[in-house]
């Protein structure tokens, strides 16, 4: 039977590991005429750690990362193409319905994109078959948003091309909360990490930090590469590491790190009685 002391060690042991993790990568899809790079980033450091152009070429738009698969999108196109994360290599795309779309998400099961057609609609994706299942006008938006993304059961949009306003509203539409992101005027794509967002400043070549659940500006992360410059439109964290969007995904929720908390609490309570002993 394992005593109370080795499990509340086993505990600390398990939040100091937790409190070390490195920020996860961040990945970016770059607006170009030319090209369509696709970034990835440190999330700590802001070093680009890769660079890929994907195909065809042309205006990148909207970025989604599940495991080894990137989706990305491109303006006046109505494919989402994938390509392997790790080595860039083609893997085919998803024939949608859609004229143009821009900013893309993901809930786990289905693509969320932000037209990019002149509505102020957004589009919820069957990835199986390229089908629109909903339809979702988001009242605050005027049109051309580049920036949406699915949290926690809800979608917070851009008003709309390069607008530093961002709005949180429910699957359907409805307004949650208005203006709950306000960031430079030239914001565009935005991430959920699983605690707090990220938003692209598209011309200062940095990312936003903001408070999960206040809003707030928390930091900025700097970008620099030795392959060139970053006009990021959109942003994405792996999908599949976010307990929002994979529920087997083994990250601690909050109740989880109280009860490490607690374990450190009993750690302490056992060292002093063993010196008191």
């Amino acid at each position: 039977m394992r005593s109370t002391f080795s499990l509340a060690a086993a505990t600390a042991a398990a939040v100091l590991c937790a409190a070390n993790v490195a920020a996860a990568p961040i990945y970016g899809n770059s607006a170009s005429s030319g090209n369509n790079p696709l970034h990835t980033i440190d999330g700590t450091t802001g070093v680009e750690a890769s660079r890929f152009i994907g195909q065809p070429s042309g205006n990148g738009r909207g970025i989604v990362v599940v495991g080894d698969v990137m989706f990305y999108t491109v303006t006046d196109d109505s494919k989402i193409y994938e390509v392997n994360k790790n080595t860039g290599a083609p893997l085919g795309f998803i024939q949608t319905q859609n004229q143009s779309m821009s900013t893309i998400a993901f809930d786990g099961t289905f693509f969320y994109t932000a037209d990019y057609s002149g509505t102020n609609r957004a589009f919820k994706i069957d990835p199986t078959t390229g089908n629109n299942v909903q339809t979702i006008t988001l009242g605050m938006a005027q049109q051309f948003m580049d920036g949406l993304e699915f949290f926690n059961g809800k979608l917070i949009s851009n008003r709309c091309d390069a607008c530093g306003v961002y709005d949180v509203y429910d699957l359907s539409g409805n307004v949650l909360q208005a203006g709950f992101i306000t960031a430079p005027s030239s914001a565009t794509g935005i991430a959920f990490d699983g605690t707090n967002f990220l938003v692209s400043n598209i011309f200062s070549s940095s990312i936003g930090v903001y408070n999960g659940s206040t809003g707030a500006l928390i930091s900025t992360i700097n970008l620099s590469s030795n392959a060139g410059g970053f006009l990021i439109e959109d942003l994405s964290v792996d999908y599949s590491t976010r307990i929002d969007t994979n529920p087997n995904n083994p990250i601690p929720e909050p109740e989880t790190y109280a009860l490490m908390l607690a374990g450190l609490g009993m750690l302490g309570y056992m060292v002093r009685r063993r010196k008191q002993g």
